[in-house]
């Protein structure tokens, strides 16, 4: 068994994972990031050894977003939590007798995708993991491409508008304030301001999310399809430059919102210039945990 760990803006999975890559058992604690990135580690060392109690695993795959050594475990600085330098694999290797291994998020997520999921046909492929951020990670001729120091694929950090949005990163106009999950919120809650009669404002009374938009557009709103549509552009404009610097086979979108399916597939192809094979995630929320349980399985 191994122990893969997802760790997020908001939450941090868990699962536990078998020789076959799959998840016997998942967990999930919240992130909170306020707090800091000791706490962060503490809480997460606190499940590990909660989860030893229930099950025996060999290996820790730790997948995390952010600027990250992996060669050394450590993750450096993160736009959407508190990084700074913190040594996340040897604490947890030291507090739980297991060693631990570290890669980005995304790039766990292609692992997942390539060995267990909808890349297992394609020798090319890049994935865009969708979330509080956006991350992602390449896999060329078959083998996911690590970079200089195993964090590449940062792909929520390209700028895809020179005068955007500022973004925690320190630049301005990152796809991940266009494309992410908090992203799509925003844009439904201003839409929701703006057309206060709309379904789609009674629907976000209480709160929007990332599924606010697409239910009131499959219920007629046209504000809802609106928004949809805005925010279709704003990912269709990163896949673009991915396709021509890239040219995968595949293109894998992940996170939560890949439980769109074609709701969210069907209007990002409408707006590409060029045909690709574009799947979301076959692994569904569990792409991020069993890709950072296939990293510690293949380091």
């Amino acid at each position: 068994m191994i122990l893969g760990i997802d760790i997020g803006g908001t939450n941090v999975k868990f699962g536990v994972v078998d020789e076959n890559y799959r998840v016997v058992k998942g967990y999930s604690i919240p992130t909170g990031a306020a707090r800091g990135d000791l706490a962060i580690v503490n809480d997460i060392i606190a499940q590990t050894k909660k989860i030893q109690k229930e099950f025996t695993f060999t290996r820790i795959g730790i997948g995390s977003p952010g600027n990250l050594d992996c060669d050394n475990g450590v993750c450096v600085r993160a736009s959407n939590l508190p990084y700074n330098n913190t040594p996340i694999t040897a604490m947890v290797s030291e507090a739980t007798g297991v060693p631990a291994f570290l890669a980005n998020d995304a790039t766990a997520a292609v692992y997942g995708e390539l060995y267990a999921g909808a890349g297992k046909n394609f020798n090319n492929i890049v994935m865009v993991t969708l979330g509080t951020g956006v991350g992602g990670g390449i896999a060329i001729d078959g083998k996911p491409y690590l970079g200089a120091s195993g964090g590449a694929g940062e792909i929520g950090h390209m700028i895809i508008k020179y005068d955007g949005l500022p973004c925690g990163c320190g630049q301005v106009g990152c796809y991940e304030q266009y494309a992410s999950v908090t992203a799509l919120i925003r844009i439904t809650k201003a839409a929701a301001d703006a057309n206060p009669d709309s379904l789609l404002a009674k629907l976000t009374a209480k709160g929007a999310n990332g599924r606010s938009a697409f239910d009131a557009k499959e219920k007629g709103c046209p504000v809802g399809a609106a928004v949809v549509d805005e925010y279709a552009e704003n990912i269709a404009i990163g896949l673009k430059g991915l396709q021509w610097i890239f040219q995968p086979d595949a293109i894998i979108l992940g996170g939560a919102i890949s439980a769109q399916g074609e709701n969210l597939l069907t209007p990002i192809r409408g707006k590409l210039t060029n045909p690709i094979n574009l799947f979301t995630s076959a692994l569904g929320n569990n792409a991020g945990v069993i890709g950072a349980a296939v990293v510690a399985d293949k380091r």
